[in-house]
Order: C-alpha cells, then structure tokens, then sequence
C-alpha cells in the first residue's frame, strides 16, 4: 500500500476531523472512569492523611452501570508519582472484607438496612492498587461512608455521595479485629464503648 503525496483539499481535511471528533467523543462518552486517579501531590497527601485516619474504605463505581459494594481494611499505602509530570496517584495495600452479594446501580442506592446483604471475603490476601478518590468512601459516623472526592473539596461527578453499611456488617469487623489483637486500629465513638464505630 502507498500513500499519496497530494495535499488534502479542504472538504476532505474536515470531514477527516469531522470524523476524529466523533471517534473520540463516541469512546469519551460512556468512559466515565478515573476521574481522581492521578492528581496533584498536594491533594494526593491530604487523601492519604485522611485514610491513614481511617482505615475502611468503601469501593463503589457510582458512574458505572452496576457494581459491588466492596468493604476493604488499608494495611499500607504511599503516594507514587505517575509518568504525568506533577500527578500523583495514591496507592493503597487493602484486603477485602466483606463484598455485596449483587450489583447494585447508583438508582438502587440508598437501600434499607434489611435489603442489604454482604458477605465475607473468601480469600483474606491483600491487593495493591491505586484509588480513583471518586469511588472509595472514607468512614465519617456510624455506618456511613461519604466518598473521599467529596471530603476533600474535589470536583466529581458522583451518582452517589454517601454509602450506608448494615451495623451487622461493622460490628462483625469489630469483633473478629479485636479476637486477633485485643484492641481495634481505631479511635472508639464517643456513644460506643464496644466499637470504634457510633453504633445507632
């Protein structure tokens, strides 16, 4: 095949670019993904000072069709530079405790405590990925978890701001933590002497 030295006339130019604007946009359009993958450094150690606090995460792709619910206990993380000059991304070491036994859209959500079913991780070993600061979830009270995106000031665009656990679900972290280590990595809630989490 050869190709032809001849200048483009101008129909042809735009109806070339015509068509790369169509082709971008029609692959840009339903890829709504990494949002606040890679970010400036500054907003990288805020995020990793937050989690460091807190150290459940909840994972739940609120622009994707459907996804599961993921609950996830951080063991490690660091902020990592990306092959973009000055973005960072933050990389945590996390092992899933408990997951949704189904998908759920962001329609779906919130859901009452008693339609909501989880079960344990069946395989306790821990997974090193880097976070989209749109879709985990940071622990503020209780059973909630408001998407770290949305604690930190960033601008997302999120189906669903704020997720709710069933207590079954914290309680039974609790509990299996403190059987391993006579104590919980976390500060106790004021109303809770049993749990680091303000049971309601």
């Amino acid at each position: 095949m050869t190709l032809s030295s001849a200048p483009l006339d101008g129909p042809r130019v735009r109806r070339i670019a015509l068509l790369a604007v169509v082709f971008v946009l029609g692959f840009a359009g339903p890829s709504l993904g990494d949002q606040l993958q890679w970010n400036p450094l500054s907003v990288c150690r805020d995020a990793a000072n937050v989690i460091a606090k807190h150290p459940l995460l909840v994972s739940f792709c609120s622009q994707a069709d459907e996804d599961h619910i993921g609950l996830w206990l951080v063991r490690d993380l660091e902020v990592a530079a990306t092959p973009v000059p000055d973005l960072h991304e933050v990389l945590v070491s996390a092992e899933l405790l408990y997951r949704s036994d189904r998908a759920y859209s962001s329609g779906e959500l919130p859901l009452a405590e008693e339609q909501q079913v989880f079960h344990k991780a069946g395989n306790a070993s821990s997974f090193a990925m880097g976070i989209d600061l749109a879709y985990v979830y940071i622990h503020v009270d209780g059973g909630s978890f408001q998407c770290l995106g949305k604690v930190l000031g960033l601008g997302c665009v999120v189906g669903v701001e704020t997720i709710h656990l069933p207590r079954h679900v914290l309680e039974g972290i609790v509990t299996s933590w403190e059987a391993k280590h006579h104590t919980t990595p976390w500060p106790l809630g004021e109303t809770c002497e049993r749990c680091p989490f303000r049971c309601r």
